[in-house]
């Protein structure tokens, strides 16, 4: 009979996700993984398969969790310029509480993978459509309200945001100070709510 595992499958997700979030993919061995999960190396590949295939499911995870929390209230039909405000609040406090500094786990995978890796490349890119299109929906909600001016382009304000929000998270691993991560994100609003510039 085969003898049950006695472990949370969303608890050892976790654990992994924070392993390789420190560590990177390369950088995180099978034996990283057994000590940091707390279960045996057998069982790890009994139940998730190979390290890559353990990173893949992390990928989903930690887009059903942290960017899911995260676009919440971007993602909900009636977002508002607050709601935007507020998001690029809690990304700054997310990354100063962040004592390792790892900064994104989608732009440290990116550079990891991108490159080299098509399906995970995909589940990469999926992730951040998503939260353009949670910028989209909140940036045209604002422009609807005239909480933006009404000649801004929203779709590309989105990407705008898109890029944005990674260059912070970098920054945040090089220079983690509420100063330098303010004043950026008040550039980065303030951006928002000029007019367009004429080609």
């Amino acid at each position: 009979m085969a003898r049950y595992k006695e472990f949370d499958r969303e608890d050892i997700l976790e654990k992994a996700m924070q392993t390789f979030w420190q560590y990177g993919y390369e950088g995180t061995s099978i034996q990283i993984l057994v000590k940091s999960t707390g279960i045996h190396r057998g069982s790890l590949y009994d139940t998730f398969g190979d390290k890559r295939s353990l990173f893949c499911e992390v990928l989903e995870y930690y887009n059903k969790t942290i960017v899911g929390s995260a676009l919440e209230r971007l993602e909900n039909p009636n977002s508002s310029w607050s709601d935007l405000v507020d998001f690029f609040n809690r990304i700054i406090e997310f990354s100063l509480s962040d004592r390792e500094c790892k900064g994104c786990l989608l732009v440290n995978s990116a550079i990891e993978f991108c490159p080299n890796d098509s399906e995970i490349s995909r589940s990469i890119r999926a992730q951040f459509k998503r939260i353009e299109r949670a910028f989209y929906n909140t940036l045209n909600n604002a422009k609807n309200r005239g909480e933006i001016p009404r000649s801004r382009d929203v779709y590309t304000l989105a990407k705008y945001l898109t890029c944005s929000l990674k260059g912070l998270r970098v920054t945040a691993k090089i220079d983690p100070t509420r100063d330098s991560l303010e004043r950026v994100q008040k550039s980065i609003l303030a951006t928002l709510q000029t007019q367009a510039i004429a080609p």
